[in-house]
């Protein structure tokens, strides 16, 4: 054999010795590589930003970062309220938009993928799928929010350690009026419904507080429930009788367990419906902005009411 023969064949040899233990590894890795879940992602160091590099950061209040989210379509968000209120004659809270909170260091709404999702931050899953989420922008105590559904149906959750429903997800509307607790948080221990066209008040365990009512549900207190159709309120007591006029009002608004009523005549005076009384003089309104003709209020460490109506002051004790 000649030289030259001889050092091609080395060569070839040891392209062999080389490429051929290589080629076994690779099918090797091949068929055997489990490619990393979210889960096990490790959590990529952030500077704070709650969005960065098609994924949400999750922290604490310390500013710890909690967890990560990687959207589905990018960019992603924290999930804000969709409030469908405006559309109805309800009297409800208006905020200034804000975003999710983090429930308990480990719950979170997402938008992403045009859908809002339930993420549980520690166990790195959706738990809950729904179209809208609304709690008047973080104003909803008690750990609740109102869901819809994909299916277009309205209900109640309670976000603890676990999620539980509250109110079935089954109405067309469900909403809160514009009633503060002593913690300054919306009341929850009831809530306005609608369904099949008809409204109705059911409390925080889904139990019917009132009989069906025709029309849009205004607010309510303690004794009687205010509707509006057109341009004009009635109002109705629990059993869906109506109640204090049949021809109804120009405008209607609560006090506790009293009532601010403006008549047919643009007349505003203040009513005490338990003892089928009014506790004001009659004021003749020249507007028909009702919001910002007059300011009342109830003092109830006094148990008296203060009403402000153009531009001069009363107080009303009890």
């Amino acid at each position: 054999m000649k030289k030259s023969d001889k050092s091609i064949l080395m060569i070839i040899i040891l392209l062999l010795v080389i490429f051929i233990p290589a080629s076994i590894l690779s099918i090797y890795l091949k068929f055997n590589y489990t490619p990393e879940s979210p889960e096990d992602e490790p959590l990529v160091i952030t500077n704070g930003e709650k969005y960065a590099d098609g994924k949400l950061n999750f922290y604490n209040s310390k500013n710890e970062l909690l967890g990560q989210y990687t959207c589905k379509v990018a960019p992603c968000s924290y999930a804000k309220n969709f409030i469908d209120d405006s559309n109805y004659s309800i009297d409800y809270l208006q905020t200034t938009e804000s975003e999710s909170q983090i429930y308990n260091n480990r719950y979170v709404f997402i938008s992403d993928n045009n859908l809002v999702y339930l993420y549980d931050i520690v166990d790195a899953k959706i738990v809950g799928t729904y179209k809208n989420i609304k709690n008047y922008n973080n104003m909803l105590g008690q750990n609740y929010m109102i869901v819809q559904s994909l299916e277009n149906k309205w209900g109640v959750i309670s976000i603890e350690q676990e999620i539980t429903t509250v109110i079935k997800i089954d109405y067309d509307f469900v909403g809160l009026a514009n009633i503060l607790d002593e913690s300054g948080q919306l009341s929850s221990s009831y809530f306005i419904v609608k369904e099949n066209n008809q409204w109705a008040i059911i409390d925080n365990e889904g139990d019917l507080m009132s009989n069906y009512l025709s029309y849009d549900i205004v607010s309510y207190n303690d004794l009687v429930i205010s509707v509006k159709s057109g341009d004009t309120y009635y109002l109705y007591d629990y059993n869906g009788k109506r109640v204090v006029n049949e021809l109804g009002f120009n405008y209607i608004s609560f006090l506790n367990n009293y009532i601010n009523i403006v008549d047919k005549n643009n007349n505003l005076y203040v009513y005490d419906y338990l003892n089928a009384q009014m506790i004001s003089e009659m004021f003749t309104l020249n507007t028909t902005d009702y919001k910002n003709a007059f300011t009342s209020s109830y003092d109830e460490a006094t148990n008296s009411i203060n009403l402000t109506v153009n531009q001069e002051n009363y107080t009303y004790s009890f």
